[in-house]
């Protein structure tokens, strides 16, 4: 079943209003040959031609608005000669300002129907009582991964109902079942052939008719898988590269993979596709460098480690992308929270998309099966890297670090805070004060239960987004120390999965596209792909080289006779004074403007029994709890505030009812709903958290919180 809605539910400020024509002409040099392609109209720079852009009018408006989704969204681009004559081998294409995040399908050919949950879904035992068997789209905190029937029927429906809606996918890993049944162990063999039925299954559901002879590459809809820590032999451990898996992955991916990128990948299962050639790309960034259960990966910070050669790639990648004046969509498995990553790891990707927030609009990422986002403060980000440099005796090239701390000085940072709502609430000095505060060094939580039904359930996830809340979201300044757009912060988003943790679910993005090739577009002409990668691998050989040469020891000990900024280009360059904000944080080509999480309620398919698996409309960002009307940085910072307001660390706090009239409360437990009609501070927390577990109920479960 697909909620409805009525039609004035998508007033938003940045939809674009309807218009006949929007983005027209431009007009560029020699002659037009060989026009047939989404790749021949960006080629266009390089020919004598019109490009025209005009807004589509979509045919069934509820269609759209009964999926949650902005009709009259899409643009249609159109190459003509300077006589406005269609050129006769061009072809029209058609942009939807849309994109599709899925994570975590975890199919399983060894989950039965009617099995023991117990045993993982994957054997019959007569002594189960019911509710401890299994059902045919699988069931929500079992501990079991996705049945086949989950698997291919959400792919199913995806392509009937959104593939003709969008323009890429950002596929983010996980695409194989846990090695958690002793008595069935993963093989090696076993992980490389379903990430091969996966990929296929990706290719084929997101293929219009009459592309099957098409190349890859030149397909309508771009898919960029990522890698899932589930996805390797063993699992979690990835070694750099050239390995045995960065060469059967790239075989696997060869459909998505640039083969311009074949070397580059090889290094490490990383790259970068232009999802709108020579406007838009999104990076597939191999986060299991940066995970904290990598046995592989110390930090980031070792010319040796993986982690530091991915930075290293990042670093020449985000210099080019920026030149050619692209931007750019972070992806990956696992997301840049403290959690997961190492200190080192999570601060240089915090200040990475800091320095780069002209180009960098975002990131989504998996692996938490939990709907949420995180904050990244590059203030503390910074005084990190800094403090590490002084450890390590480089005096120097720590003051030299002239980064933008938005007037939050840290001899300052724990007296009350005028800029946080008068709150008295202590904050960190950096990121290594907030490991220590969070109590990372040991994440494991031991909770006892005695239904057998929830054994295998997730343990302590209410916690631990309470501990977001409490240790981070409360910690987001205002503008004065935010910057006027938010700058200072860039956000984590980590979408809801496929597998049945909770209930399954997946993210459609918009986008805007208003300005999609206007007469404002740079029209330099650059050097090919391949001649680029050629540079850059010769870039990230040589650091290879040093590394080896310096022999530097595991912990990094420092050497000033080698170390210096100027050849750490893991660290980035503070981003230029006199260059603009990108489209995460001003208005503006491919800013976010809103997102639809769907899912599909386990318990009323099994209640009814039904064959066919339906997914419906959870909640959009500018419904009347979010309340949203964009997705920028800003919007995000206003909302992980007002959800902030339910932590117990604020007391004393007022909320002002629709006529002025302020109630005080002493108790955060004790708060009501607002005389305005808003969801007050609990309210608004409650419902995130029903959100964030996909409408289970998981938070009423006693294992929900840690003991």
């Amino acid at each position: 079943m697909i909620m409805k809605f009525p039609k004035s539910h998508l007033v938003l400020n940045n939809i674009v209003p309807f218009a006949i024509t929007l983005a027209v002409i431009f007009i560029c040099g020699v002659t037009i040959s060989q026009i047939s392609s989404e790749t021949d109209i960006a080629n266009a720079y390089n020919e004598r031609g019109i490009i025209t852009v005009t807004k589509v009018s979509d045919d069934d408006e509820d269609e759209y608005l009964g999926l949650g989704l902005t009709p009259n969204h899409s643009v249609r681009v159109r190459l003509t000669d300077i006589n406005g004559n269609a050129i006769r081998e061009s072809k029209d294409v058609v942009y939807h300002g849309r994109f599709l995040h899925i994570t975590d399908m975890h199919p399983d050919l060894l989950n039965k129907l009617n099995s023991s949950i117990v045993r993982k879904c994957h054997k019959r035992d007569p002594k189960a009582l019911p509710d401890e068997l299994s059902h045919k789209f699988g069931d929500s905190m079992s501990g079991c991964d996705s049945p086949i029937y989950l698997y291919e029927d959400t792919l199913a429906w995806i392509r009937e109902n959104l593939k003709d809606k969008i323009d890429f996918v950002i596929w983010t890993g996980d695409n194989v079942r846990h090695d958690n049944d002793r008595s069935n162990p993963r093989l090696e063999s076993d992980i490389f052939s379903m990430n091969q039925k996966v990929a296929d299954r990706m290719e084929t559901t997101f293929m219009d008719d009459g592309e099957e002879e098409k190349m890859p590459q030149e397909r309508r809809v771009k898919i960029v898988p990522s890698l899932g820590n589930n996805d390797v032999y063993p699992h979690n451990l990835v070694a750099p590269g050239p390995t045995l898996q960065t060469r059967e992955m790239y075989k696997i991916w060869r459909s998505f993979v640039p083969a311009e990128q074949m070397h580059t990948f090889d290094r490490g299962i990383y790259y970068f596709r232009e999802v709108i050639p020579g406007k838009l790309a999104v990076l597939s960034i191999n986060t299991l460098y940066f995970f904290k259960s990598n046995p592989l990966n110390d930090n980031c910070d070792g010319r040796k480690q993986p982690g530091y050669k991915l930075f290293e790639w990042l670093s020449i990648t985000l210099k080019e992308l920026r030149r050619r004046h692209m931007k750019v969509w972070l992806s990956g498995h696992v997301p840049p929270i403290p959690k997961n990553l190492h200190y080192s790891c999570y601060t240089k990707m915090a200040v990475w998309m800091h320095e780069y927030r002209d180009i960098i609009i975002g990131g989504v990422w998996g692996h938490m099966n939990t709907d949420h986002f995180v904050p990244l403060d590059s203030v503390k980000a910074w005084r990190s890297i800094r403090n590490r440099l002084n450890a390590m005796g480089l005096e120097d090239d720590a003051k030299s670090l002239n980064f933008e701390t938005y007037g939050d000085e840290e001899e300052n940072i724990f007296a009350k805070n005028a800029d946080n709502d008068d709150e008295d609430v202590k904050d960190f000095r950096d990121d290594i004060d907030m490991y220590r505060a969070m109590g990372l060094l040991d994440d494991d939580f031991g909770v006892n239960r005695k239904s057998k039904r929830y054994d295998s359930a997730p343990v302590g996830k209410v916690t631990y987004l309470n501990s977001i809340r409490d240790d981070l979201l409360v910690r987001i300044k205002g503008k004065k120390k935010a910057g006027q757009h938010g700058e200072r912060y860039s956000f984590a988003h980590v979408s809801a999965s496929v597998i049945p943790t909770y209930n399954p679910g997946f993210r459609v993005w918009e986008y805007n596209v208003t300005d999609l090739f206007s007469n404002n577009d740079n029209h330099e002409i650059f050097e090919g792909w391949d001649e680029f990668f050629a540079r850059a691998n010769k870039i990230l050989d040589q650091s290879d080289e040093l590394a080896d040469s310096l022999q530097i020891a595991e912990n990094f000990t420092a050497n000033k006779q080698y170390y210096t900024l100027k050849k750490d280009i893991t660290i980035p360059p503070v981003m230029p004074s006199d260059i603009d904000l990108g489209p995460g944080y001003v208005n503006q080509l491919f800013s976010p403007e809103r997102y639809t999480q769907y899912y599909a309620d386990l318990n009323k398919l099994q209640k009814s029994g039904d064959q066919k698996i339906s997914f419906g409309v959870q909640y959009s960002t500018d419904d009347d709890v979010y309340n949203m009307t964009g997705l920028l940085v800003e919007d995000w910072i206003k909302l992980a505030r007002r959800l902030s307001k339910s932590s117990p660390l604020k007391k004393n706090k007022e909320i002002k009812g629709k006529n002025g009239d302020t109630t005080f409360y002493e108790d955060h437990d004790k708060l009501t709903e607002s005389g305005d009609g808003n969801v007050a501070a609990l309210r608004l927390w409650q419902k995130f958290i029903d959100r964030a577990f996909i409408s289970t109920g998981y938070q009423h479960y006693p294992f929900s919180t840690q003991n």
